[in-house]
């Protein structure tokens, strides 16, 4: 139903500042929650009350959120960040909101149960165990064959996902890794072209809005995105289908997410799905290429004040290229400017700066910059974005670089 208030009132969980400005163009008053330390003059600037907290602990969430929302109702709570899903859906059955609950969160979190439930559902089966040593991830191996991946079963960012090849990965797969830490996850390795694709969902009818092409380097870290995805019309219908069944084994109902999937020899295998808008500015190329406002969409569709769009028809397409360097530290960047002024280019950011740290890459968030450009095609695009991301100079001297674990 439509809501009567002109205003309608929402808890924002964590972020950036721009998703709350998102919430404040779309006609909403913002009440942002956060850590103290992680408050900005850009948070403060976007939000009309703030709760500054621990917003992991529910025995202090749930009363002081419980006792806002009877003072100053609230309409919506949500979450477009992987620590503060759960907490958003807790608070969402709490207070009887539209919205999805905490098990899809933590189902779509935990790669192992999502395999299960996707098993249980008759979506697909993919090979997968849980491995605490190098003797059960030995048996994995030689049941299911090399390559396999390892990961962890919540991980994000595709930080310590590793390729085991042979028998001498197997044994060293877990050197130096505490006893007490949780098990990893092991899955048979899939080989094809990676895509993700970009829903949105309303009262449990979804629709995919986007395909997203991925590049990725040996680790796993994404090197760049491009949408439209270059892929076949004939693909489409088969994706569509397990990702939309995918959904609705996990029980999501409202709002964005983002499922990435591996489209291979014998057809299309999910990888993992979140029940948000992809990351790696992904929202901002579908915006670019298509034309659709997935950040306006996370608010307003659970509340009925956007329709459920039907697919949108590329316009153009739009690619993200991230800007790399060596290890050490940074003496100096140059070549940002020009690739500003370079045909197509859209936006350029550098996070290095002289003095800083160049980590080296195991995860998305080591990467220290982009750049998103337009073209009449993905193939234009491409180039575009990775041209200018290249020819962005971040040089570096020899120092004691610790990579993240």
């Amino acid at each position: 139903m439509k809501q009567d208030s002109p205003t309608p009132r929402v808890l924002v969980i964590a972020g950036r500042a721009g998703k709350l400005k998102a919430a404040v163009d779309a006609g909403f008053e913002v009440v942002y929650a956060q850590h103290t330390g992680l408050f900005s003059d850009r948070h403060r600037a976007a939000s009309h009350e703030a709760l500054l907290l621990d917003y992991t602990r529910p025995d202090l969430l749930l009363p002081v959120v419980a006792g806002l929302h009877q003072a100053a109702p609230l309409a919506l709570v949500a979450s477009f960040t992987d620590p503060g899903l759960e907490p958003a859906g807790l608070l969402t059955e709490h207070l009887g909101l539209p919205g999805n609950p905490a098990s899809v969160s933590a189902l779509l979190r935990d790669k192992h149960a999502l395999r299960a439930r996707l098993a249980e559902a008759g979506v697909e089966t993919h090979p997968c165990a849980l491995v605490d040593n190098a003797g059960e991830l030995r048996d994995f191996c030689e049941s299911h064959g090399y390559p396999v991946v390892l990961k962890p079963r919540d991980g994000t960012g595709s930080e310590n996902v590793r390729r085991i090849e042979s028998h001498e990965d197997v044994e060293r797969a877990f050197d130096g890794r505490p006893e007490e830490q949780p098990p990893l996850l092991a899955e048979r390795f899939l080989a094809g072209k990676e895509i993700s694709v970009e829903t949105v969902s309303q009262h449990g009818r979804h629709r995919v809005l986007a395909l997203t092409e991925k590049f990725i380097d040996e680790n796993f870290v994404e090197c760049g995105h491009v949408v439209p995805a270059r892929v076949g019309a004939e693909h489409r219908p088969s994706v569509e289908k397990l990702v939309l069944g995918l959904l609705d084994a996990a029980g999501l109902v409202e709002g964005c997410a983002h499922t990435e999937v591996m489209l291979t020899d014998t057809g299309p295998v999910s990888i993992e799905s979140h029940n948000r808008m992809g990351g790696d500015r992904i929202y901002e190329l579908v915006r670019l290429s298509h034309g659709t406002d997935l950040e306006r969409l996370g608010f307003t569709l659970p509340l009925d004040i956007d329709p459920l769009p039907e697919p949108p028809v590329p316009a153009r397409a739009a690619a993200i290229w991230f800007v790399r360097a060596e290890p050490g530290r940074v003496v100096d960047v140059e070549g940002t400017e020009q690739a500003e002024k370079a045909e197509g280019v859209q936006e350029v950011v550098v996070t290095a700066e002289p003095g800083g740290v160049v980590r080296p890459v195991r995860s998305s968030a080591d990467r220290v910059g982009y750049v998103i450009a337009t073209g009449a095609d993905p193939d234009s695009a491409v180039a575009r974005a990775r041209a200018a991301a290249e020819g962005i100079r971040v040089r570096t001297e020899p120092a004691a670089v610790q990579a993240h674990t």
